[in-house]
């Protein structure tokens, strides 16, 4: 009858130990990491939305509209024909 705690035995079982701990070690790094992703995901997503509407904004810029809307809205331009409307 041979020994159960033979150095055999007692290397399998450590190594067995061994490599659970770090399948499970790793198993949470991983699941971190994919966690991390998805969030720059997201953010490269928002980026891009960002990107395409200000591209969308870069287009109008140089038009007459988008100057006199501007004027208006920040410098309160109005045209000479116009009533002027002021609330208190």
């Amino acid at each position: 009858m041979r020994k159960l705690f033979n150095f055999q035995n007692i290397i399998f079982i450590a190594l067995a130990v061994y490599l659970t701990v770090l399948l499970f070690n790793q198993q949470g790094t991983l699941s971190a990491k994919m966690e991390q992703n998805q969030e720059l995901k997201q953010q490269i997503a928002s980026a891009e939305a960002q990107l395409e509407a200000l591209q969308e904004e870069e287009k109008l810029l140089d038009t007459d509209a988008y100057i006199e809307q501007k004027a208006r809205e920040i410098l309160g331009y109005v045209k000479s024909n116009e009533i002027v409307y002021i609330k208190h």
